[in-house]
């Protein structure tokens, strides 16, 4: 939704922004954050490259924002750690924001009638809004034939090439390439501007008719699953089977279903799953990382994870020829789980040797391997890495043939976003056990000194782990940071997560958090309300469609949890709320249920009128939001989205607002945040507004981002001044 901003009077203090009734931003802030910036500047894991070729060294592609550069950019390194150089492989200069949604390594392909091998497919847009095309980056060296300069190029001087595959306005995501390397697949809203359906195209033996010329060329593709009868279809896919006859599709319908289906590449109309016995309705049940055996003996056995028998993700197997599953972890005794893990688990990654998961044990990742043959067949072994601890990502370079190896990406209070190497080999000779009797191994970390960024020069802490009772009873958990170790009474911010089904972590979320803490001497508590995730399937519909408000309620528990029990430690009087996207929208809504108890508010890109949101945001993601959410076209559900939207009730705002919003925003329209500012100025309550150009749901580019930080500390402490001893 494009807006004209002929209208109003704004000024333009820093490269893509828009300032609207903001005065300047000091530049002692801008200084004393660059410590923080460059701290926050992390490595991200993206994948590991395919070599297809024993005689290429094995390598990661990694992320990373240099200190020079608008958006992040990509990296080749090695995977042995004393190789302590990096490769850069893209140089994105595009005056622009930029989102890779998915960057899909490969051993090559013939689509320009020469062989192209390695490189990576990407799904990419160019200015934030998400409607990723498809691209294709190689480098010459590995190309037969040398291929001149094509007119859909990106200029990528001096790394690899970058070819526009498609040339249209639709959405292309979740690019899957099969072990074989034989076919891809991917999903797009091409059929009709809706439905995000599922397509394949084949790597090898393409015959796509395209030369090796200047020529663009459009990538043929074979559409997998029919588009929706009726309303709109999400498809995903998560695993192509080892043959290349089958896939593994999960469909979006709302937060809390998503089933699974077995489709065949073929064609032909997908099977669901429906796994025996199930004790969960099948409309509240999601399935998550279905993925084929890895073992050519057992094509038949699929890996998952499904909330279908209890209220946590866990992980189990489905055989699809006598349909039945063993349960690895799911917590209900009756079950006879390998090892029951009564927190929800996620990433389950295959291989031909270990499976891998890990569990979210309240903020906090564990990470687990089963083996697959020899002495500890059938044993869940917790791998406890030696680290300070938190959460962190990983990957196992098995498509190289190195099942044992991972690449952890480790994210704590001492190190944002540091990878670190796990060699399983060996290790699992020297298995003990804990106090519950679990099988554990603890594991050294090869830390890559390339890829970590600048150690903190200033002072960092671990989260303290906080929970009190909501109105009805319910436990609210916390993440929570004191400048002092609660030594002195300070003010308080309240950063409230999006999603909703996100989940404050362990981790700290945001590049400001450490200033906030030390330089303006506030406390800040990351409340995880009703609708989060990590805490079960009820408590993340816990707020619901009519339940909406109950999460707002869970703050207002918060505030008088804060009054009754922690007077000695945070000063009630002088409390902030943040958020961004529905953290946005708890923001607003707070500062209007509670307009005496905080002394101001930021919200990041929020939802401020929930009936245009919902007509208005991008058409795929429609369903399932208003699966969340409710549905607008219902006109008593209409009528209760009215109600809460706090659009209609700012003349209940009484402190001062800053709002900031991405101008190409796909998820939730900028117009929502242009019209929330309006309103409130009209009311005589100090509003400021930052839209920042060429970016969508979240900031990417270097200017916005620290422009946008230091102007939420600014308004901070002036809204939230420390008292003068």
């Amino acid at each position: 939704m494009s807006v004209d901003y002929g209208n109003f009077e704004f000024t333009q203090p820093a490269k893509q922004i828009k300032a609207f009734n903001m005065g300047p931003v000091p530049q002692r802030i801008l200084d004393g954050m660059r410590k923080y910036e460059d701290s926050a500047r992390g490595f991200g894991l993206t994948c590991f490259e395919n070599s297809a070729d024993d005689s290429i060294p094995s390598h990661a592609i990694i992320s990373h924002r240099p200190v020079d550069s608008q958006v992040q950019e990509y990296y080749r390194m090695s995977t042995d750690p004393k190789v302590q150089t990096l490769e850069r492989i893209t140089y994105f200069d595009l005056g622009s924001g930029r989102t890779i949604s998915s960057f899909a390594p490969i051993a090559g392909e013939d689509w320009r009638g020469v062989w192209r091998g390695g490189g990576a497919i990407l799904a990419m847009d160019l200015d934030g809004n998400e409607f990723s095309q498809l691209w294709r980056y190689w480098e010459d060296s590995r190309c037969t034939t040398a291929i001149p300069p094509i007119e859909s190029e990106l200029k990528n001087e001096p790394g690899g090439r970058i070819e526009r595959l498609t040339h249209d306005t639709f959405k292309y995501a979740n690019i899957v390439v099969s072990d074989s390397n034989k076919i891809m697949t991917f999903t797009s809203n091409k059929e009709n501007g809706t439905d995000m359906l599922v397509y394949v195209t084949e790597l090898t033996n393409s015959q796509t008719g395209a030369a090796a010329d200047s020529k663009p060329f459009t990538l043929p593709a074979r559409l997998v699953t029919p588009p929706a009868d009726n309303g709109n279809s999400r498809w995903s896919v998560s695993d192509i089977s080892l043959d290349d006859e089958y896939l593994l599709l999960t469909k979006l319908v709302t937060t809390a279903y998503h089933p699974c289906y077995i489709a065949r590449i073929s064609g032909g109309r997908p099977e669901l799953i429906v796994l025996p016995n199930a004790t969960e309705k099948e409309q509240e049940t999601g399935y998550h990382r279905p993925t084929f055996s890895r073992d050519p003996a057992k094509p038949h056995l699929v890996y998952m994870i499904s909330n279908a028998y209890g209220d946590f993700l866990s992980v189990l197997t489905y055989d699809t020829l006598s349909r039945t599953v063993v349960h690895i972890t799911t917590p209900e005794p009756d079950l006879q789980a390998l090892r029951p893990i009564n927190w929800p688990c996620a990433n389950l990654q295959v291989t031909s040797d270990y499976i891998y998961f890990r569990a979210n044990v309240d903020g906090y990742t564990n990470l687990f391997v089963l083996p697959l043959s020899g002495p500890l067949k059938d044993t869940v072994v917790e791998i406890k890495p030696e680290w300070e601890g938190g959460q962190f990502g990983y990957h196992t370079n098995a498509d190289n043939g190195r099942p044992h190896e991972l690449i952890l990406v480790l994210v704590s209070h001492l190190s944002q976003a540091s990878l670190a190497r796990l060699d399983l080999k060996g290790r699992l000779q020297n298995v003990k056990k804990d106090d519950n009797g679990g099988a554990y191994i603890s594991v050294p970390l090869t830390r890559y000194t390339q890829a970590a960024p600048i150690p903190p020069t200033y002072k960092t802490v671990p989260a303290k782990q906080l929970r009190f009772k909501s109105f009805d009873g319910l436990q609210i958990p916390c993440m929570y940071y004191h400048p002092n170790d609660s030594k002195s009474i300070v003010p308080l911010v309240i950063s409230i997560h999006g999603g909703p089904e996100g989940q404050s972590t362990s981790n700290s979320r945001s590049p400001i958090h450490w200033y906030i803490m030390n330089e303006l001497g506030y406390a800040i508590i990351y409340p995880n309300v009703r609708g989060s995730a990590g805490y079960g399937r009820r408590f993340m519909a816990a707020d619901d469609v009519e339940k909406r408000e109950d999460s707002v309620k869970d703050i207002g528990a918060l505030l008088n949890h804060l009054e009754q029990s922690m007077q000695n430690e945070l000063d009630s009087s002088r409390i902030a709320v943040m958020g961004g996207s529905y953290g946005g929208y708890m923001t607003l809504a707070c500062m209007i249920h509670f307009p005496t108890r905080f002394a101001c508010g930021l919200a990041n890109f929020p939802i401020a009128h929930w009936p245009s949101f919902l007509e208005n945001t991008a058409p795929v993601r429609q369903a399932h939001r208003r699966g969340e959410y409710g549905d607008e076209r219902i006109p008593e559900i209409r009528a209760f989205l009215e109600k809460i939207s706090p659009i209609n009730r700012t003349s209940e705002i009484s402190a001062p607002l800053q709002i900031a919003h991405g101008d190409t925003d796909s998820r939730v329209p900028v117009d929502q945040a242009i019209r929330m500012w309006q309103t409130v100025l009209k009311n005589g309550v100090n509003c400021e507004l930052m839209v920042c150009e060429k970016e969508g749901h979240g900031f990417k580019q270097k200017s916005v981002i620290e422009f946008t930080n230091a102007a939420k500390l600014h308004f901070l402490e002036r809204s939230l001044p420390v008292e003068k001893k």
